[in-house]
């Protein structure tokens, strides 16, 4: 998958349901050239370059439980 297939795509937390934003970046880790971080905003989803991102957040990607096509659930993976 590539970046650019994440890129503005809503990322809800799953325990409580809440929208926490849409993708706007990622941090990459040098070491595996993996995805270590995903970097959520609450700016609309624009095609305009000059939207505001408000109340930037970081998501560990290893929090990711699954990407579907227009969203993101994140939360924290338990070992059952």
């Amino acid at each position: 998958m590539r970046f650019s297939d994440l890129q503005k795509k809503e990322v809800i937390e799953v325990k409580k349901g809440s929208f926490l934003g849409f993708v706007q970046d990622a941090t990459i880790d040098m070491k595996n050239g993996k995805i270590a971080v995903l970097q959520v905003g609450g700016a609309e989803r624009s095609l305009f370059l000059d939207s505001k991102i408000k109340d930037l957040k970081q998501v560990k990607y290893d929090d990711v439980l699954t990407i579907g096509k227009d969203i993101v659930l994140v939360g924290k993976k338990t070992d059952t």
